[in-house]
This record gives C-alpha cells, structure tokens and sequence, in this order.
C-alpha cells in the first residue's frame, strides 16, 4: 500500500512535509536504490503519522 493511501494525505502534502522538516532523513523515510541522492524514498509509516499527529496538534490549533 502507498505510504500517501496510508496516511490519507496527497503526495504534494507529504512533500510539503519533507521540506518543512516534519518528516526527516533518517528517522522518518530513507532513500534507497543505486542513485541514494534521488531514488526512490522508504518510508516508515509508524514513524511519519506520528511526526504529522504531533505537528498539526502544535500548529494547526483552531
């Protein structure tokens, strides 16, 4: 199953995520394959939803 269709977000989110600092190398997805600089990323689930869970509960107080 697609790490997005998990979740339930877009995969523009998820990238807006990656470039926020959310989710992080390392902790959160790696890259994998022969060219690491821009393969294809492995994520860890588990590790993603909680990182999202704990950002909107700081940041997206109503």
């Amino acid at each position: 199953m697609e790490t997005c269709e998990w979740l339930g977000i877009s995969r523009e989110t998820l990238r807006r995520l990656r470039l926020r600092g959310v989710v992080q190398l390392g902790k959160h997805f790696r890259r994998w394959g022969c060219t690491q600089s821009r393969g294809p990323l492995q994520w860890h689930i588990e590790n993603v939803e909680a990182a999202i869970t704990g950002w909107s509960k700081r940041n997206l107080r109503g």
